[in-house]
């Protein structure tokens, strides 16, 4: 496996990201890596936007299509179903993650965030049936 060289300060900046998302140190900098990729390269169509959420530490990543509105959930609770909109896949996640909350509902556009800005998934909203 190919290594890479950190400074010291760094390496624990890594190290300690690596500890709040409960994950390797080598996901740490792969997870960032595909955060700056272009959207072209980082999801499934060209027109896929990555997003993620943090819910109650648990770190969920996802693929946001603005044609069709509709958000797959590629990572961590709710992984691997496509929902009809962000507020169904935000939703799912809080169920999964919390299941005595009574009532899961969430706004999916400020559940999310557009991974590679850091903005709140309302910031892409257009009127529905637009591109």
């Amino acid at each position: 496996m190919p290594a890479i060289e950190l400074d010291e300060r760094t390496h624990g900046k890594v190290i300690f990201a690596a500890r709040l998302m409960g994950c390797t140190p080598s996901e740490v900098v792969r997870r960032l890596v595909e955060s700056l990729s272009t959207p072209e390269e980082s999801g499934d169509g060209p027109q896929d936007v990555r997003v993620h959420a943090v819910y109650r530490g648990a770190r969920v990543t996802g693929l946001f299509d603005p044609a069709t509105r509709t958000l797959a959930v590629t990572e961590g609770p709710a992984a691997g179903e496509v929902y009809s909109s962000p507020s169904a896949a935000a939703m799912a996640v809080i169920q999964v993650v919390n299941p005595d909350r009574t009532s899961p509902h969430a706004n999916g556009w400020s559940f999310w965030r557009v991974t590679r800005s850091g903005e709140e998934l309302k910031s892409l909203r257009r009127p529905a049936g637009t591109v």
